[in-house]
């Protein structure tokens, strides 16, 4: 007996729900404010300039480039030894010299402290060993190693420098930005026509767009699924006529 009245009050409760044009409108309101959010959250990242993107990403101009030089390997039982006392200087592109000279120690390592975040040359000589090049920015690697090989002149150049994608990086971010503005202003456009009982199909179309909107990161799409629940419930007065939803509103109350 308690169960069947309690199938019967929730029976009642869903059939009023359905028939409530005030439902229809608060789930409108709840998805209108999430998306809202997102709009808000997408015109705070379309604000940051790209640029000043960039600069900031630079600010820290300066680095410590450490390293190591050792004995190129020539077999498996030959080779990797520290190098102690080997020159190291290191050079603008422009070909004047930056920093140094400066000496490997015992083990091999070697530091230049605070040197400019630019394109440079280091140049690595060592009696009896080939001079090694290496192209640059200080700060790119935690640590470089120098490896050296008997005999005389130079190696090629070899070129450390990695590509920089903090462009590629700040247009991907005003990318988002103005995909989440776009997606905002669907959920709000869901909002008005699920507001206005017209749509229903394009409405929940709509405020599933304005989920990707990410307004108050999880705060703004739980309360647009909300609101889609609450319109899925009330779709029978979509596209109803006043006095449709009338019929409907005193049909429940029937039931009841």
């Amino acid at each position: 007996m308690v169960r069947e009245r309690v199938t019967e009050g929730v029976i009642e409760w869903r059939d009023q729900i359905r028939a409530d044009p005030a439902a229809r409108k608060a789930g409108s309101f709840l998805i209108g404010i999430g998306s809202t959010m997102g709009v808000v959250l997408g015109l705070l990242l379309i604000s940051v300039n790209p640029s000043d993107l960039l600069d900031d990403s630079a600010s820290d101009r300066t680095a410590t480039l450490n390293g190591m030089v050792i004995e190129a390997l020539e077999s498996d039982k030959e080779g990797g030894e520290p190098i102690g006392n080997a020159t190291l200087t290191l050079f603008d592109m422009d070909g004047s010299v930056h920093r140094g000279p400066i000496f490997s120690d015992s083990s091999g390592r070697f530091s230049f402290k605070e040197v400019e975040r630019d394109d440079m040359r280091l140049e690595v000589d060592m009696e009896g060993k080939i001079s090694e090049y290496r192209l640059l920015v200080p700060g790119d690697s935690s640590q470089i190693v120098i490896s050296m090989s008997q005999g005389n002149g130079s190696s090629d150049v070899i070129d450390l420098r990695g590509e920089s994608h903090l462009e590629d990086s700040a247009l991907l971010g005003t990318l988002i930005a103005f995909g989440t503005i776009f997606a905002g202003l669907a959920g709000i456009s869901a909002a008005v026509s699920g507001y206005q009982g017209k749509a229903y199909r394009r409405t929940q179309v709509f405020a599933f767009i304005g989920l990707w909107s990410r307004g108050g990161v999880f705060i703004g799409p739980f309360m647009i699924l909300l609101g889609m629940a609450i319109i899925s419930s009330t779709r029978v007065q979509f596209e109803k006529k006043p006095d449709q939803v009338a019929k409907i509103a005193v049909d429940a109350s029937q039931v009841g």
